[in-house]
């Protein structure tokens, strides 16, 4: 890898480590958490009214973001110190950090928040820890600077996008091995699965499409051509509606999952990454890098509602809103 941790990844173009989180002390859920790239925090927006709460230090160059589905504990990946950090989804406070590798970026936790997987990008390997005691449980080889993570609804596998390798795999979250691999576009990245693990979307930021495949054989489904690097995807939870963030086009590209098609164009911020889902499903939260900005989309009107400030750097790679409200 020739390029630093804290510059990657644009191949050269822009640095684009960054990303806003949300949180919030009072108990009205949900939150956004927004990893800060060139602040080194995150920023936490409460979604009901749009703003910044708090803005929590972290460690060095903060990008990846892993939410439980509670929203009880906030997982942060920062490449630049090898460390990962745990925020309190309640007290919004930081509550504990680990040493981690040479270089974690990726990160997800599974529905249970039973455990969390880092992907390290310089020595290629995924690690496997315990959700609560930050244990590190298994290191699983991977491919080439391993990026993106992902678990299935289920828990049962978790996927895996080598950058360096063009490929996705598979791990089996019983045995932790990896037991299948495929070839993708040019540069993966971003990676999610639907609901019912049906369906693998993959952003390939070199080749500027995303890569549909069978999320449980691997089968190529389709390939679809979108704006200028791509990075980041998310899902409705329907699967209809397939949002991805365009780095050089500063847009998001709206795809229809039954048709592989893109229906739409949405102009946000400048350098768009982490994407992610209101769990009312009624609105996107599109982390801008270079404007420090979220902007909102309305998902009925496919329009920008608001921008919120949040911080220089805002990157948020992952899944950084939680799926339910705070009881």
């Amino acid at each position: 890898m020739s390029l630093p941790m804290w510059a990657v990844y644009r191949d050269g173009l822009k640095s684009c480590f960054g990303l806003v989180l949300s949180v919030c002390v009072a108990q009205a859920a949900p939150f956004a958490y927004i990893t800060n790239q060139l602040d080194d925090a995150v920023a936490v927006i409460d979604m009901q009214t749009n703003t910044v709460i708090k803005t929590i230090p972290v460690g060095s160059k903060p990008a990846g973001v892993a939410v439980t589905a509670d929203g009880s504990r906030i997982y942060i990946s920062n490449p630049e110190n090898q460390s990962i950090s745990v925020i309190n989804g309640r007290t919004h406070q930081l509550i504990d950090s680990k040493t981690l590798g040479s270089g974690p970026v990726g990160i997800a936790i599974d529905a249970a928040g039973k455990r969390v997987y880092v992907a390290d990008w310089y020595e290629n390997v995924i690690r496997v820890l315990d959700g609560k005691s930050l244990r590190l449980i298994k290191t699983i080889q991977a491919g080439k600077a391993p990026a993106g993570v992902v678990v299935a609804d289920d828990g049962k596998r978790i996927y895996v996008s080598n950058r360096d390798s063009n490929s996705v795999s598979i791990i089996n979250a019983k045995t932790l091995k990896v037991v299948a691999t495929t070839k993708v576009g040019h540069h993966p990245f971003g990676i999610t699965v639907d609901a019912v693990g049906q369906r693998l979307y993959v952003a390939n930021v070199l080749s500027n499409d995303v890569t549909v495949l069978d999320a449980q054989s691997l089968q190529h489904v389709a390939t679809i051509d979108v704006g200028a690097l791509p990075y980041v995807v998310a899902l409705t939870a329907s699967g209809k509606r397939l949002f991805v963030t365009n780095q050089d086009d500063d847009t998001v590209s709206v795809i229809d999952t039954e048709t592989n098609k893109v229906i739409h164009s949405i102009e946000v911020g400048e350098t768009p990454e982490g994407v992610a889902i209101h769990p009312d499903q009624q609105h996107a939260y599109v982390s801008n890098w270079m404007s420090g900005t979220v902007s909102v989309v309305n998902l009925n009107n496919l329009i920008v509602e608001k921008t919120i400030e949040t911080g220089q750097g805002s990157r948020a790679f992952g899944q950084f809103i939680q799926r339910d409200k705070l009881e």
